[in-house]
């Protein structure tokens, strides 16, 4: 092993176990103490800001191209490939459903978009992984202590089979995605992308870290691109055939807030319990998965 890779590994080392307990420990001050939804909002747009800004710096205009297509091909892939495998565990539901206002996510493309643009025409020699990782610290202990707000044990004891075996169907469909697409990129990235669950905002600067700015930028991508296709492509499947398992495991962690009132009008109020207990788990689940995963 080269030498000058030791300190490395021990500093990624270090950075993983102060996260996770960061996480931990603020999901228990989150039981205490509630924080104003901008201050979520101003550390998740910094985020997506610095880790765009820093792939604007890094990449070409034809890059950016090949990054934009080639992420939504990934997103269909995972949303067809999970709700496939739910179709094994499927269940008749019907019910109507009506489309879900997007102009909430601007505020998470607009930095994207901005960041890219300012970062492509703007050259900085910046120390952007230093500046990422102060972020990422920021970015655990919000969404800790929002995780801790809302962690009920009432809400755990309604937990049912139908949110368990839709858990699995998300990772087991994240697994299978990453083997199908790994001929086209290496297999620990993709895994870990699509591991992310819908999650983008923690993803892209997760992998950001770790494999640069322009894997950063398309593991956010596919996972905000997954969330919006849930919007428009499950419907349609229900239409062919209906799998309320599949249809929640899709949505993965955006199933307890931005997905959820899909749930609700597709599925109806038992249904969307479960919706909101997989995003639950998955949103405990993914900030010490996605580490774990790295690390191995």
């Amino acid at each position: 092993m080269n030498i000058y890779t030791r300190p490395l590994q021990s500093y990624f080392m270090y950075f993983l176990v102060l996260f996770i307990l960061l996480y931990l420990v603020f999901i228990l001050v989150g039981r205490f103490i509630k924080l104003p939804s901008i201050i979520s909002d101003v550390v998740i747009v910094s985020l997506i800001f610095t880790i765009s800004f820093w792939g604007g710096n890094e990449v070409s205009g034809s890059q950016i191209l090949y990054i934009l297509y080639t992420s939504l091909l990934t997103s269909i892939v995972v949303v067809t490939i999970t709700y496939l495998l739910g179709l094994f565990l499927t269940v008749s539901s019907k019910s109507e459903w009506k489309k879900i206002d997007f102009k909430s996510q601007l505020k998470y493309i607009l930095p994207l978009i901005l960041g890219l643009l300012i970062g492509f025409f703007i050259k900085v020699k910046i120390n952007f992984n230093e500046i990422i990782d102060y972020e990422l610290y920021a970015l655990v202990i919000v969404i800790g202590i929002q995780v801790g707000e809302s962690l009920k044990l009432e809400i755990l004891k309604r937990i049912s089979g139908l949110a368990i075996v839709s858990i699995l169907v998300d990772v087991f469909g994240a697994i299978l995605s990453a083997i199908l697409l790994s001929p086209f990129y290496p297999f620990k990235e993709i895994l870990l992308t699509t591991l992310g669950s819908g999650w983008y905002s923690y993803t892209g600067p997760f992998l950001a870290k770790y494999y640069g700015p322009t894997i950063g930028v398309f593991a956010f991508l596919v996972n905000f691109l997954r969330e919006q296709l849930t919007f428009l492509l499950i419907p349609l499947f229900f239409r062919v055939r209906a799998s309320p398992i599949g249809a929640i495991a899709v949505g993965g962690a955006t199933s307890m807030d931005v997905t959820l009132p899909l749930y609700v009008d597709l599925l109806g109020n038992e249904y969307a319990i479960g919706a909101l207990i997989n995003g639950l788990i998955l949103t405990l689940l993914v900030p010490i998965l996605l580490p774990l995963v790295e690390v191995l």
